[in-house]
C-alpha cells in the first residue's frame, strides 16, 4: 500500500509576477545611468512605491542594486559579476551570424562585427569579404585604433565621460593623413556622431580606406557595432551615407536576437531612425 504521493510544486501566478516585476525595477536602474529614487523607478517600472520599495529591498540584500548614501538607487555589483561571466562575444557572433551575411550580400562590400570588450577597448570578432579584387585586410583579432576607426569614434561617443578623456590624456596620434588629432575638434566629431546615431572615416586609419558604423545596443548600453568598409574611391560620402538604414536594419535585427527592448536601444542609438 502506497501512502500519498506529494503534491508537485506549483508555481504561482504571483511569484511569476514577482520575477517581471524584478526584472521591471532592474531594467528602469539600468535606464538610468546616474541613478534614480525609489519613486523615480517605480514610476519607470510602472509598480506602486511599496510595491518597488519592497522589491528594491530584496534586489539590495542581492547585491543586484546599490543603494547610495543620497538614497538614489544603483545598479549593483551582483549584476556586474553577472555580466562579467557572460560570454558577450559568443552572444553577439552568433546573433549576429544571418544580419551580418546578408548585409554582405546587399551591400558587396567587406562588413565587420565589433565587441566593446569590459574595458571599453574594442574586439574584430567576424569579417566577410566582399567580391572586389580591392577590399579590406583580414583584421580580425587585430587591434582597433579607438580615436582613428568608425567603430571606435562610435563607440567614444556613446562611452561614458571618464573612459573619453582618459583616452584623450593618452594621444590622438596621427596614424593617417586624415587622422583627428586635436581633442576639442575629436570631441566636435563624436558630439555630431552622437546626434547622428552613426560613425564614418575617410583617410583616418589608413589612407585610401572607407568605413561606416552602426552600434549594437542592448539595455541602453553600446555592446557592439556592424561596420562597412571599402576603398575611398568606391565608399565615397554619399555611398556611406545611404549604407546606414541597411546597417540599421542589421543592428536592429541582432538586437533583436539578442533580447533587447527595441525602445530602449532606439533611445540610446539617436539619429534618425
Amino acid at each position: 500500500m502506497t501512502g500519498p504521493s506529494a503534491a508537485p510544486p506549483v508555481t504561482t501566478q504571483r511569484e511569476n509576477q514577482s520575477v517581471r516585476k524584478a526584472a521591471a525595477i532592474l531594467r528602469a536602474a539600468a535606464d538610468s545611468a546616474s541613478g534614480a529614487t525609489v519613486s523615480a523607478l517605480a514610476r519607470a517600472a510602472e509598480l506602486p512605491r511599496a510595491t518597488a520599495l519592497r522589491m528594491i529591498e530584496s534586489l539590495v540584500a542581492e547585491s543586484l542594486l546599490a543603494r547610495l548614501p543620497d538614497d538614489r538607487i544603483v545598479i549593483g555589483p551582483g549584476v556586474h559579476s553577472l555580466a562579467r561571466a557572460a560570454n558577450l562575444t559568443e552572444l553577439l557572433v552568433d546573433a549576429a551570424r544571418d544580419p551580418l551575411d546578408l548585409l554582405a550580400t546587399r551591400t558587396e562590400e567587406s562588413i565587420t562585427l565589433t565587441v566593446v570588450l569590459p574595458d571599453g577597448s574594442l574586439s574584430l570578432v567576424r569579417q566577410l569579404d566582399g567580391p572586389h579584387m580591392l577590399g579590406l585586410t583580414n583584421w580580425v583579432g587585430r587591434p582597433v585604433a579607438l580615436h582613428a576607426s568608425s567603430s571606435g569614434k562610435l563607440a567614444l561617443a556613446f562611452a561614458d565621460e571618464s573612459r573619453l578623456a582618459a583616452v584623450i590624456r593618452a594621444g590622438l596620434p596621427a596614424v593617417a593623413s586624415r587622422t583627428i588629432t586635436h581633442p576639442e575638434a575629436f570631441r566636435t566629431a563624436l558630439q555630431q556622431i552622437r546626434a547622428d546615431g552613426w560613425s564614418e572615416i575617410e583617410d583616418e586609419i589608413e589612407d585610401g580606406l572607407a568605413a561606416v558604423s552602426v552600434g549594437i545596443f542592448f539595455d541602453g548600453a553600446m555592446v557592439g557595432s556592424v561596420n562597412i568598409s571599402g576603398p575611398t574611391a568606391r565608399l565615397t560620402r554619399t555611398v556611406r551615407a545611404a549604407a546606414v538604414p541597411e546597417l540599421r536594419r542589421a543592428c536592429a535585427q541582432i538586437e533583436q536576437n539578442l533580447g533587447a527592448r527595441p525602445a530602449v536601444s532606439r533611445r540610446a542609438r539617436g539619429g534618425g531612425e
